[in-house]
């Protein structure tokens, strides 16, 4: 059985498949092969399988990238770029028996010609948001996804039926340090505030609320600001929009753009106080309940929207001068929040143990493959 592991996106996504991969590579008579499209997913999965004792043997091949895949990263198009590679590996990917992607993108190899090998989908991120190319997911053979709240969205929007989608819990949990995982904030002298601004434009806060939030925090002067953009952000900048979160650094505000931390947990697991829009990484620091702080720049009708429950899940912030507000009183309004911070937690990571999940997907893909009806996070249909 050969499993092709396809990674043509930025280092976030290893992130979410790197123990899956290595799970896998430990069965029997299963062989494994990574294609990576960023030499830096290579170093991160390295790091990955070295600090977490993974384990497994995989194999890793070389994906053949054109001149015009070469012009557009230079030229900072990364999402054409990703296309581009994935429409010259067809050929190489057919020999396998399943390809594995974490990115929706993924499901366009099959308009570009790819026939033979099942298309299996790891869900990355655990979020609400409704995201413009998610109709690829029809095009998946198989999808694995954390939890109830996931499922339930695919079934209801006919992404994919019952039989073609697993509950198994987030993988990610096996390929990060497990204290990030149980632990809350670490003591300091004074609790750390995560300012995670999304990338989507039309949600994303940062252009209206990044100096507000600086000012309010060097006010107000009980936190230390992390502001940690999503990755994306920059994707076709040249400079300017890092520029502009430079300005604020200073005082209690500090800015983090490119280390792992970023990516592995480490800092929603440090954070007290997390401030964001859409990104789906609050579901990551709320494994342990805390305060939230959610900023609403664009007057999205919120309230009732499935693609913001987790704004039910602490103040939501209307206009910049109420930042300050919103701050002061987190801690004490969490009271407010707790309760349905768990609940809505269970219902998007499920009720299995948090750490195991990459052992589940590798059993549910090594059942599929074989035709078998694999037990483990069996839905019923809708």
């Amino acid at each position: 059985m050969k499993i092709a592991f396809l990674y043509v996106a930025e280092p976030y996504q290893c992130y979410h498949v790197a123990a899956v991969s290595s799970a896998l590579s430990q069965l029997p008579n299963v062989e494994v092969t990574e294609f990576v499209s960023f030499p830096e997913t290579a170093q991160h999965l390295d790091r990955i399988r070295e600090t977490n004792q993974l384990g497994g043997h995989i194999v890793r091949g070389t994906l053949r990238v054109p001149a015009r895949a070469s012009l557009l990263r230079r030229l900072r198009r990364l999402d054409s770029e990703r296309e581009v590679v994935m429409r010259a590996n067809v050929a190489q990917l057919e020999a396998f028996d399943a390809v594995v992607a974490t990115e929706y993108s993924a499901g366009l190899l099959r308009e570009m010609g790819l026939r033979r090998p099942a298309l299996i989908l790891i869900q990355h991120g655990a979020g609400d948001r409704e995201v413009n190319d998610e109709h690829l997911i029809r095009q998946f053979d198989l999808s694995l996804v954390s939890g109830p709240k996931i499922a339930e969205a695919f079934l209801a929007k006919k992404l994919a039926t019952a039989a073609q989608t697993r509950i198994i819990g987030y993988p990610k949990f096996d390929a990060v340090n497990g204290d990030r995982i149980v632990r809350g904030s670490e003591s300091s002298a004074r609790p750390l505030a995560l300012y995670n601004p999304h990338y989507k434009k039309g949600l994303s806060s940062y252009r209206d609320y990044l100096a507000p939030l600086a000012e309010a925090v060097n006010r107000l002067d009980r936190y230390d600001l992390l502001v940690a953009p999503h990755v994306k952000i920059f994707h076709k900048d040249f400079g300017r929009r890092r520029r502009q979160f430079e300005k604020v650094v200073g005082g209690r505000v500090r800015l983090d753009t490119a280390s792992s931390s970023m990516l592995d947990m480490t800092h929603t697991a440090r954070a007290s106080l997390y401030i964001g829009d859409v990104s789906s990484q609050v579901y990551e620091f709320l494994i342990t309940p805390r305060p939230c702080v959610f900023l609403n720049p664009h007057g999205v009708a919120w309230r009732n929207n499935p693609h913001f429950r987790h704004w039910t899940l602490g103040d939501v912030v209307e206009r910049p001068e109420d930042i300050y507000q919103a701050l002061a009183q987190a801690e004490s309004r969490h009271v407010l929040y707790r309760a349905r911070q768990e609940r809505v937690i269970q219902e998007t990571f499920g009720s299995q143990p948090r750490r195991g999940a990459s052992f589940r997907a590798a059993q549910t893909i090594r059942d599929f493959l074989r035709g078998e009806a694999s037990p483990v996070g069996a839905i019923a249909a809708a």
